[in-house]
C-alpha cells in the first residue's frame, strides 16, 4: 500500500504548469522526410469522488520503424510531466518537439514514464510503477509518403487505466495504461444530453455513462464485447460528447442513474452510422 507522499512546492508548480491529456501526432511532408509532432489528451474521464488531478512525468518518447530501429523524438521539456486531468472534450498539449522521420512504414510506439502521482481531496499519493519506471509500448501501423499529411491521435484513458483499491485515507493506486490510436481527420464522437427529469426521478447529482465497443455486431451486449471508456454526466452540465471513437465499428452506450441493474438507458449505435469524421446524435438529438 502506498502512502500520501509531500512533493516540494516548485515540483508541485512544475506538474501543474505542464499539463495535458490527448495524444496526437501530426506528419507533414517536406522533401525526402516527414515532420512528426506529437500532442497529449484524455476525454473526461469517470474517476473515483475526490481525485482532482493525475500527474504522469514523460522520460522518453519512441517511434519504430519496420523492420529498423527504435526512433527517439525529443520531448518539449525534459522531463515532461502533465496533469492527465487538466485537459478532456477534444483539447490536446504537446508533448514533443517537431522530428524529421523518413518516409516508410512505422508500427509501434513507446514512452517511457518514471512516475506517477494522483491527487485526492488535496494529498499526493504515488502509484507504483514496476519495476520504477512504466514502459508504454503499443502496436500501431501508420505509413508515411512523400507529400502525404498524417495525424494521428492516441487517447490516454484514464477510466479504464487507473484503479483504486484500500479505505481512506490509505489509498493504493495502480495504472495500467489503455490507448486509444485513431488518425485524428477519421475519428468519431457521440453526443448526448440526460433530461432533468431523469436526475430529479433518480434523486442523482450524476450519471455514469458507460460505451462497449461491439465486437460480435450483434446489437446487445454480450461477453465478446468489450468496455471501451466511460464518462461521469454532472446534472449541472447534463449534456456530453464522447471523443476519439474509431469509425465504422459497433458501440452500445448505457446511461445509469442510480447503480442499479438494468441502466435507465441503452442504445446500439450501427457502423454505418458513425462514419469518419462524424458526430453521432444519441436518442435522434432528444434529451434522453
Amino acid at each position: 500500500m502506498r502512502k500520501a507522499r509531500s512533493y516540494p512546492l516548485l515540483t508541485i508548480l512544475a506538474l501543474v504548469f505542464f499539463f495535458g491529456c490527448q495524444v496526437s501526432f501530426f506528419v507533414s511532408v517536406n522533401g525526402e522526410s516527414s515532420t512528426l509532432f506529437v500532442r497529449v489528451t484524455d476525454a473526461r474521464p469517470a474517476l473515483p469522488d475526490g481525485i482532482e488531478g493525475v500527474f504522469i512525468t514523460f522520460e522518453e518518447f519512441f517511434v519504430h520503424r519496420r523492420g529498423g530501429d527504435w526512433i527517439s523524438l525529443e520531448l518539449v521539456n525534459s522531463p515532461y510531466a502533465i496533469d492527465l486531468l487538466a485537459l478532456h472534450s477534444g483539447k490536446t498539449s504537446q508533448l514533443v518537439k517537431p522530428a524529421k522521420l523518413e518516409d516508410g512504414k512505422y508500427d509501434r510506439i513507446r514512452a517511457s514514464v518514471s512516475s506517477v502521482a494522483v491527487l485526492s481531496e488535496g494529498v499526493f499519493y504515488s502509484v507504483a510503477l514496476p519495476p520504477e519506471t512504466l514502459i508504454i509500448e503499443r502496436e500501431f501501423f501508420f505509413k508515411l509518403e512523400e507529400g502525404q499529411t498524417l495525424d494521428l491521435t492516441i487517447d490516454f484513458d484514464l477510466s479504464q487505466s487507473l484503479s483504486i483499491s484500500g479505505p481512506s485515507p490509505n489509498h493504493s493506486y495502480e495504472l495500467e495504461p489503455v490507448l486509444h490510436i485513431n488518425p485524428t481527420k477519421e475519428v468519431a464522437s457521440i453526443q448526448g444530453e440526460i433530461a432533468a427529469r431523469n436526475f430529479e426521478e433518480h434523486k442523482s447529482v450524476e450519471a455514469t455513462v458507460t460505451i462497449f465497443l461491439d465486437r460480435d455486431f450483434s446489437g446487445g451486449l454480450s461477453g465478446a464485447d468489450e468496455e471501451y471508456t466511460r464518462i461521469i454526466v454532472d446534472r449541472e452540465n447534463p449534456e456530453f460528447e464522447i471523443f476519439w471513437l474509431a469509425p465504422e465499428e459497433g458501440y452500445i452506450i448505457q446511461i445509469d442513474m442510480d447503480g442499479s441493474e438494468p441502466p435507465e438507458f441503452e442504445q446500439f449505435v450501427f457502423p454505418a452510422d458513425l462514419q469518419k469524421g462524424d458526430t453521432y446524435q444519441l436518442n435522434h438529438g432528444y434529451p434522453i
